[in-house]
């Protein structure tokens, strides 16, 4: 097994503040009242199931980091669009 470097280090530390964004971000639009219920439950979803991908194989940085900004993305548009409906 390969010792761990200070740039997996660095990017996992990235990706988790992604991730802890998104998470603040999501609940702020549901007590908010921005986002419907559901938005907030499929979004709570999501992230569990990549935060705990990503908790196991943190050390990919690659995907860590597509999964983590790609949750981002997946918060901005999705709030975009029901926050209009």
């Amino acid at each position: 097994m390969s010792e761990t470097t200070p740039r997996q280090v660095l990017y996992g530390l990235v990706a988790a503040g992604f991730v802890l964004m998104v998470i603040v971000l999501a609940a702020g639009g549901a007590f908010s009242g921005l986002t419907p219920t559901w938005w907030s439950v499929v979004l709570g979803v999501l992230v569990l199931t990549g935060g705990v991908w990503m908790a196991f194989n943190w050390k990919r940085t690659g995907p860590v980091l597509l999964i983590a900004i790609g949750l981002f993305l997946i918060w901005m548009i999705g709030t975009l669009v029901v926050a209009g409906a």
